[in-house]
């Protein structure tokens, strides 16, 4: 009984250093940064993000983010040039035989009955509409062909950094703006640096182009000089803050600690 009290009273001690430790550590770093124009500029973007957006949850994202998106997606639609992986369907009225969904191979090409190999790159659904009419004039008597895309897939631009939901966004049209692509994303989070976000075209000579957002101004005060049109395989990156840096960087070396203490609190002696 005595040394399972000891054995208590050692992990209680124990995790006391270790919590001690953990404080020291955190507090040595933010005497380092603290000097750092950077760490002063990045904690005030923390503090000015909005306070709800702590609270939004992935239930709370789904539910803002369509009415949030702007509109107008019917034109872009109409003017979206098609890709290799694009998704199309193609109705002939009164002809279900040569109807049906097709995708466009890596060769900007679709299998269609009757015609064959069909180039449809980089064409508007109203051009392949047209060209399919005049390929079925030969079989059908004034055919009527309606073209609808069903699968956007070719155009993809990237948002990356503290948002809710980094990755791909797929473009329903030729472009996209940094509005649009962060309401897809989920918004931007309280551990972002939303005042010097950047967008980035890449550029095959290694120097890619390289923008400042003010996000921060975009989103919450309505500046629509920062809504930057994004093109097909340009990244926006919201930058983390020099806090959450900082806790990034510590947590590898203590949560082995926090482990190891916790571990050594479930030892008992069977007495």
């Amino acid at each position: 009984m005595n040394e399972t009290l000891y054995r208590k009273g050692k992990d209680i001690n124990m995790n006391i250093k270790v919590n001690l430790l953990r404080i020291l550590a955190i507090v040595c770093c933010l005497i380092l940064g603290a000097g750092s124009p950077a760490f002063g500029q990045s904690f005030n973007d923390l503090k000015e993000v909005p306070p709800p957006a702590e609270e939004l949850n992935e239930a709370d994202i789904q539910t803002i983010i369509p009415s949030l998106q702007t509109t107008g997606s019917t034109a872009a639609d109409e003017n979206y040039i098609l890709g290799a992986t694009d998704i199309v369907e193609i109705s002939v009225m009164r002809h279900p035989e040569v109807s049906g969904v097709y995708e466009i191979n890596s060769e900007g090409k679709i299998q269609y009955e009757f015609v064959g190999d069909v180039y449809v790159n980089e064409m508007t659904k109203k051009q392949v509409a047209g060209l399919i009419t005049n390929r079925l004039k030969e079989y059908i008597v004034d055919p009527q062909v309606t073209v609808k895309v069903t699968g956007y897939n070719s155009k993809v631009v990237y948002v990356v950094g503290e948002v809710y939901r980094p990755g791909k966004i797929f473009m329903r049209g030729n472009t996209i703006t940094v509005r649009e692509a962060l309401m897809q994303a989920g918004l931007p989070m309280l551990t972002g640096v939303t005042k010097k976000s950047r967008l980035i075209t890449p550029s095959e000579s290694g120097k890619g182009e390289k923008r400042r957002v003010d996000v921060y101004a975009l989103l919450y005060e309505g500046d629509l000089r920062e809504n930057y049109v994004m093109n097909p395989g340009d990244v926006l990156y919201i930058p983390p803050t020099f806090l959450t840096k900082t806790m990034r960087a510590l947590l590898p070396v203590t949560e082995p600690i926090g482990n190891a203490a916790g571990t050594a609190g479930t030892i008992t002696t069977g007495f």
